[in-house]
């Protein structure tokens, strides 16, 4: 006879063998033909999840595809997601609507990048395509009020328009930590917290400004620039904190790695650029006074690559920001400024041929 405890225990394990039973992803690789399994097996081994698999294309049925959504594999999932968005037999709507709680991590394949990691669900909406705007703003709706621990996300608020409805969700995802990613060091993902912070930025409401610069000055010696964006775009006097303190703490460290272009090295999180034009659309005596003394550190400053185009950056900066605060500085620097509008090459508009795409558009998560 079983004592109370061991009934427990047996009980318990019945339990947890039954929910594996029912498990939404069941499927295993045993479960599919014998012609498809020694190739599902060889993506499981290589554990990448690569643009195009051709032997899903050729030899998986729909509803085999099917099924490997619902695979134990999460790399499976993920692959068969790719093969069925790119066939018109599926409804495309459908099949991102009923996945977007899929959070297992997969490796991707990203060319020139290397390797990326996302889950299944942020790999089916950055590879999807919408036919209608509407139906994307169904889906992004979902995502940001049910899914908003998604990289996706964060992502599409950089275009989404601020609508009141949206403003507490994006307001907690601009505040709460963030620890996705295991390179972005002692509070992960604040890469991902700029956009939200950015989307925040949108409203212009002023409660929200002390607790965007709070958060921009913990982490302003990593600052990309999607927040020099923000502070170019929504600039505020509040902010001027931030700005100073890069300038101190990190403009000078610039390595030569703009992160904007593929060098084959490890970029810095924003170009000198970035936080010279947010800088420069201050428009304010402190920001006169911050681009004076860049203007005096760039030129005896000798370890900084690419000195002088970072310094035709600041004059370019101040000449088209013309304002009552910057009057000194732009007669300082009007000879500089007026030799580099004479090398500009500009290209009478009525000489450039408009081309008109007339292909049906596609809506995608970026755009």
């Amino acid at each position: 006879m079983l004592l109370p405890k061991q009934l427990i225990v047996l009980l318990l394990i019945l339990i947890i063998c039954s929910c594996n039973k029912s498990s939404k992803y069941h499927y295993a690789i045993k479960d599919f033909p014998d012609k498809l399994q020694p190739y599902l097996t060889k993506i499981v081994e290589k554990g990448i999840v690569m643009h195009s698999d051709s032997a899903l294309r050729l030899l998986a049925t729909d509803s085999e595809l099917e099924r490997l959504g619902i695979s134990e594999h999460p790399i499976l999932r993920a692959a068969a997601f790719r093969e069925m968005l790119n066939r018109k037999s599926f409804n495309h709507f459908d099949i991102v609507m009923k996945h977007l709680d899929d959070t297992a991590l997969v490796f991707t394949e990203a060319g020139e990048f290397g390797i990326w990691d996302r889950t299944v669900s942020d790999d089916i909406l950055l590879e999807a395509e919408w036919k209608t705007q509407e139906e994307k703003n169904k889906t992004v709706d979902q995502v940001l009020t049910k899914h908003n621990y998604l990289r996706t996300a964060y992502l599409a608020l950089q275009s989404l328009e601020p609508q009141e409805r949206y403003h507490p969700y994006i307001k907690d995802m601009a505040t709460r930590p963030r620890r996705l990613d295991p390179s972005e060091g002692y509070e992960l993902g604040f890469g991902d917290i700029e956009y939200a912070l950015y989307g925040l930025a949108k409203f212009r409401e002023k409660e929200d400004v002390q607790i965007i610069k709070k958060k921009l000055m913990e982490h302003v010696w990593k600052l990309s620039d999607v927040s020099f964006q923000l502070l170019k775009d929504y600039p505020d006097t509040a902010y001027f904190d931030v700005l100073q303190a890069y300038h101190r703490r990190q403009f000078y460290k610039f390595s030569g790695n703009r992160p904007h272009g593929f060098t084959g090295f490890p970029a810095d999180r924003a170009a000198p650029e970035d936080f010279i034009q947010a800088l420069a659309v201050q428009q304010t005596e402190k920001s006169a006074r911050l681009l004076d003394t860049m203007l005096v550190n760039l030129f005896k400053y000798e370890g900084l690559p690419d000195k002088e185009t970072i310094l035709n950056e600041v004059v370019i900066a101040i000449w088209q920001n013309p304002c009552p605060a910057y009057a000194k500085l732009r007669e300082k620097i009007k000879p500089k400024a007026e030799e580099l509008a004479k090398m500009q090459i500009r290209v009478p508009m009525d000489t450039v041929p408009i081309l008109i795409d007339t292909t049906a558009r596609a809506f995608r998560w970026y755009h």
